[in-house]
This record gives C-alpha cells, structure tokens and sequence, in this order.
C-alpha cells in the first residue's frame, strides 16, 4: 500500500509540471543562517537568522535602469484593503505599503518605533506612545492621536475577523493631547508590544473612514505609508502610486502594479515571459525551472508559517479526539509534503510551533503512517462502519493535489471524503462562522510570538476567530494559554509554550502537513527585493538594473 501512494503523488506530480533538475544555486540560507532558534531560551531575534536576504545593490559592472514600474503576481484578489479585514497573507502585504503601525519590527525581528518615535510602559498594565508630529495622510490631513484612537476601537467594534486588539481595554485608552496616546490592556500582556506591529493594528484616517464607510473604504483606502492607493481593477489588478510626502525616504520606484492571477502555471509562465518581475508563492514545482532560466531568479528564504489540516472540534463527526487522531495515522504526511510542498522548498512540521521561533519543540512524538492503527482508534470511538467527511478548502493546484492524495490515503480506512473546492472570500466567510467540518490552512506568526499564536489559534475565546481554524475547546490547554500571555520572562514564558504544545498535540486538533518556506520568484534584473519571514514584503528599496 505504501508504495502504491507513493506511486499515486508521482503520477500527480507529473500530471501538474514536468521540471528540470540542476541549475544554479537557489538563494538559501546558510547553514550557520539556519541554524539553532529551536531552543527554548533563545532570542526572538534568531529567528530572522534564516532568512535569507536577495541582493540589495547592484553587482560591480550592473547600471541602474530608469524603470520605474514594478509588476507583482499574487494568488488571489483580496476582499478589502481595510485592515480591519482578514489577515489573508497577500492582503497584508499590500496593506503594508498603504499603512504605517505604531511600532514595526525591525530586522532583527524587534519592536522598533514607527509612527510612533518612542514609547514606554506606565504600569504593567499601561502603555504610552509617543507620535511623530511630521506624518500625514495621503490625503494631506495630519496624523494625530484621535486617529490612532480612532484605528484601535473600531477594531474592537470590527465583525470582519480581527482580533487584534482583544487583549486591549475599550476603555481604557486616552489622548492626552494630538501627539500621544495610551493604551491599557485588560490584564499584564507579554506581547503588547509585538501586538502594536501588527498590520491588524495599521492606523487610518478618522474623517475619511467616517466620510466614506467602511466598505467604500476597503476599495479605496488612505493610509500614511510609503505608497497611496491609485486603483482596483477587479480580478485583474491593483495599482499604487509612490507617495512623495512619505515621513520616511520615498520609495525607490514610482508605481507598484498588483496583478491577480489565480493559476500557478500562468504565474510562472507571465514571470518567464516578463509580463510580470516578481510572483509570490511560486509553485514548488517551478522552483528548479526558475532556478536554472538566465532571465530569472529564485530566491527561498525561512518563514514562521504552518501548513495544516484542521478538524473542526465542534462538528460531532470529530468531537471525539480518537477520530482525529484516527485520521492522523491515516495520512501519509511526508509524501504530501514531498508533493505538494516541495522536498527542498518545506521542512517536516513537527509541532504547530515553527522551527524558527523560540520555544518550539521536537520532542512530541508523531503520529506516524500507521492505516491499522487508525483503524483501530476508527473502532474504539464507533464510526469501525465508516464515515463521510467534507473537506473545504481554496481551490488551486497545490489543495487539488492534497485533496486527491487524502482521499485515496482515508478511502483505506473506510472514510469517504467529500471534496469542496472553494473561492477565497466565500472560503474566509465559512470557516469564520465554522462552516467546515474539515479544511486545510496555513499560519503566519506574524508577531514572532509563540505564545500569542497558539492562544490566537487553541484558546477557546478565540473559536470562530480567523485564527482557531480548529475550534478546539480544552480546559487544560486554556489553562496553559492563560499563564503563557501573562508571563513576561521569555525564558519562562517559552518553557510553558512547549507544555502547551504536548496538550495540544494530544488533543489531536491538526493534521502537520510542512513549515512551508517562501519561494519567490523574480526577474533577473530586480534589486533591492529582500524576503521576510512573515512574507510582508516592503518594496521600497526595489529597482531594476540593465
């Protein structure tokens, strides 16, 4: 049987892309870039050791071009550019060059000041930032305090999935004057201020929101960041524009055009065709044709992301946790990474913690390929008949080959699954009202938090949130979670993450499938591009050479 699904992801691999081996080198990370972050009491700031950096200036003998157009692939066409909105990766990404944070990360993976130009903790529960008085709007209105305060209650009024500001008092935040505003949170926060850097938490204009609406807003949003929205061509582009009164240096480039182009194939193909200079999330398998083409480059770098399958806790089907751990040793896991995700281009997903944040632990042990054992588990919890399962998930190359390959690999085991391919915002908008029985997911740590990502994704006041894909509800696991947010020594507060990880590796919520990593893929006249684990990609230092 073994070999026959491994003899099934061959014909699917073929089936999708024919791929040449070789070429020159992938832009990886160094082993001494790769290394360790896998210890309990490392510093966050290791995390972004993996990631590798494209090339930032032109190579001795490389002439500057004049170009000043940068065309960007992406996946699919978000449903807003309100940050108050999901926190869809491609939909971040372009949030992040409409918006500017309070605090941002810097490259070490730090909070470092942005809109605000210092802050400091009051007490231990309060916090005060410090504004700079020389931002404005791309409207040409300046930024104050009441913007700020405007930005962070209407996230707490928000229904669009947003939890960012949970951990935050309504009430308790204050504008002493325009330049400096204070926020209290509802008990000691360890993560407040990585919380701030949030694009979840990007701050936006009071008149104009309150002029426009919030849906008018998400089509046509006003930010402070390095570019200003120009125009939104639905299912073919998004189109921005340098912001010449930026606060910061302005961005090298004039224009940034955002193209949606849903198929993976027509992707490469536009990449290789130079129809398009950068496309996200490059297939996996393209990787090496894109590798070894003299008019392109690929550039891999480490994340903080988790490709899982999630069983819906709440659903009766899988309340019983001998189900899903059924269904875990019913999977084949490293041959859907192989296939889907790529040998080279994922790691094997150990815990829900990614392999590059602290306090990630390899000690849990798996639930390895094991079809009678699954059977088994399927008996003792009283489905040894079968069962029937709907699988949601976003229809494209990669989720249609993991469909096929669960379906064959469950159908030993009795189980019919039933397949449900579907379009991104109708995908968001189900799986936010817990639709789904089962679907596959990825998760971006976006704050470099352990702690704060597995209380996002287990704590049962995060069920039906964008993040508690699962919905999982464990007293022991909440209790965990509860010590984990309020302790602010890392030491301790990554000891505690790796007990949250045993309880929640029992409880069977997920499928491990890969820690993904990014694969971009580019045109080999681009400069200045350089890769972040979150895949929140600033472009203002990119250019073009001869």
């Amino acid at each position: 049987m073994k070999k026959r699904l491994l003899s099934l992801t061959l014909v699917l691999c073929m089936g999708l892309s024919l791929t040449a081996c070789g070429g020159k080198r992938a832009q990886e990370p160094s082993a001494s870039e790769a290394q360790s972050v896998q210890e309990a009491t490392e510093q966050t700031s290791e995390a972004a050791a993996g990631v590798n950096k494209g090339p930032v200036e032109a190579s001795e003998g490389e002439q500057k071009s004049d170009r000043d157009t940068l065309v960007v692939a992406f996946d699919r066409e978000p449903a807003t550019l309100d940050p108050l909105g999901n926190n869809v990766v491609v939909k971040r990404m372009i949030e992040g060059n409409l918006f500017d944070t309070l605090l941002e990360f810097d490259t070490d993976l730090n909070p470092s000041p942005c809109l605000a130009e210092s802050w400091e903790q009051v007490d231990e529960c309060t916090w005060k930032f410090h504004l700079r008085k020389d931002v404005k709007f791309h409207n040409g209105d300046p930024l104050t305090s009441a913007d700020v305060l405007f930005s962070f209650k209407r996230v707490h009024d928000g229904t669009q999935g947003n939890n960012a500001a949970s951990q935050f008092d309504p009430e308790g935040y204050e504008t002493p004057d325009d330049y400096t505003f204070i926020l209290r949170t509802l008990e000691p926060w360890a993560f407040t201020e990585a919380q701030v850097c949030s694009e979840a938490l990007s701050i936006v204009p009071e008149k104009v929101v309150t002029e426009m609406g919030d849906d008018a807003f998400g089509r046509a949003p006003v930010g402070t960041g390095a570019y200003k929205f120009v125009s939104w061509t639905a299912g073919d582009n998004i189109t921005v524009e340098r912001n010449d009164n930026y606060w910061r240096e302005p961005s090298v480039l004039k224009t940034i055009k955002f193209r949606i182009i849903t198929e993976s194939a027509s992707r490469t193909i536009d990449l290789e065709s130079g129809g398009v200079d950068i496309t996200l999330g490059l297939p996996n398998a393209d990787a090496d044709r894109i590798d070894e083409n003299p008019d392109t480059q690929l550039i891999i770098s480490t994340g903080a992301t988790d490709r899982y399958i999630a069983f819906n806790c709440q659903k009766e089907v899988f309340k019983d946790k001998r189900v899903r751990q059924a269904l875990n040793y019913a999977t084949d896991k490293e041959a859907i990474r192989v296939v889907c995700y790529g040998e080279k281009t994922s790691d094997v997903m150990d815990s829900v913690v990614p392999n590059t944040l602290p306090g990630h632990t390899s000690d849990l042990t798996p639930y390895e390929y094991n079809v009678e054992k699954a059977k088994e588990l399927l008996a003792e919890a009283g489905c040894g008949d079968g069962l029937e399962v709907e699988f949601m998930y976003l229809a494209n190359s990669t989720n249609n080959m993991l469909a096929e390959l669960l379906q064959q690999m469950w159908g030993e085991i009795g189980v019919t699954l039933v397949l449900k391919p579907t379009e991104s915002g109708a995908l968001t908008s189900s799986l936010n009202k817990g639709e789904q029985e089962l679907c596959c997911a990825g998760t971006n740590f976006e704050i470099f938090e352990a702690g704060a990502g597995l209380y996002n994704m287990f704590h049962t006041d995060r069920m039906y949130s964008g993040s508690a894909r699962a919905n999982l509800s464990s007293p022991d696991v909440d209790k965990v979670l509860d010590a984990i947010v309020v302790t602010v020594d890392a030491e301790k507060r990554a000891e505690l993450v790796v007990e949250a990880q045993k309880l929640i590796h029992e409880e069977s919520p997920f499928i491990y499938l890969a820690f993904t990593k990014n694969i971009i893929g580019a045109s080999s006249k681009v400069r200045g591009f350089v890769p972040v684990p979150t895949a929140m990609y600033d472009f203002r230092s990119v250019y073009f050479v001869e």
